[in-house]
């Protein structure tokens, strides 16, 4: 039996946390499950079997995922249990105590990180089977690691993702003007705080809607999705379509069904194969 389950945070926590994703499965045998650049970063703590990397490294049982850059695998060939905290792009910021960009392309282990908090945290999950009781603990947790994070920078950036999501075709010098700094500057800053560099995330969020639109417009004929997502033509829709799931569109909807993380209010599981 699968289970799937998103709680929505508390109204102190509501700009910083998208939801918590509950993800409960019955043993298995040798299932895949693919990741994807997201536009988010998300905070993991799993109980269940360990998983793999495509190289054979395990993932860490509980982790920082930072922005991810490229598709890639995680194999297992038990049992899933896991409190995913999916972050708004920015609500990350008032927990951390290094620049986001710091994570780009990596798992980090909670027990790596050396807060004390975040440690306690695991511990208590670990032994609580409860989930109601967990996500109480992961709010209190997050309340009480919360600094204040509104600055003039912080807020620039967030009108920046704003423009990212909503306008078709955006370029850096524009987001930097809009946003009154240098382009090096903003570029910078944007890094820092997002954890990935502008040009890189207007590619990320461009590939979500078109996810987005899929999502809720399976039947809908990828050049008109191209024009609606800002892309020059069809091909480059299907090249940085392959470049960030692995496969073009008609693979990817041939095998899994297509999810916006950053667009969507929720989050699914793509199994991709057995074995």
């Amino acid at each position: 039996m699968n289970s799937s389950k998103v709680i929505y945070p508390s109204s102190l926590l509501s700009q910083y946390v998208k939801y918590y994703w509950i993800l409960q499965t019955d043993s298995c045998v040798n299932k895949n499950i693919q990741t994807i650049p997201s536009g988010c970063v998300h905070l993991v703590f799993h109980r269940g079997c360990d998983m793999l990397f495509s190289n054979g490294e395990k993932q860490p049982k509980n982790f920082i995922r930072g922005q991810l850059s490229a598709p890639g695998t995680l194999l297992f060939s038990g049992n899933i249990d896991m409190i995913a905290i999916v972050f708004h792009p920015l609500g990350i910021i008032p927990f951390l105590s290094h620049p986001a960009s710091e994570l780009y392309n990596h798992y980090i282990d909670i027990d790596d990180l050396g807060n004390a908090g975040l440690i306690n945290l695991e511990r208590f999950i670990a032994n609580e089977e409860d989930i109601s009781t967990c996500i109480q603990e992961i709010e209190k947790c997050l309340i009480g690691r919360l600094n204040n994070a509104s600055n003039y920078n912080y807020n620039r950036i967030l009108r920046s993702i704003q423009l990212i999501k909503n306008e078709a075709q955006l370029n850096v010098s524009e987001l930097a003007d809009n946003a009154c700094l240098g382009y090096r500057h903003f570029k910078r800053i944007f890094t820092q705080y997002t954890g990935v560099s502008p040009k890189e995330y207007i590619r990320i969020i461009r590939f979500q809607k078109v996810l987005h639109i899929l999502q809720n417009n399976p039947t809908l004929d990828i050049t008109k999705v191209a024009y609606i997502c800002g892309y020059y033509d069809h091909s480059h829709l299907v090249k940085d379509f392959r470049s960030l799931s692995g496969c073009s569109p008609t693979e990817y909807l041939a095998s899994r069904k297509p999810h916006s993380t950053f667009f969507s209010n929720d989050c699914r599981i793509n199994l991709i194969r057995s074995n």
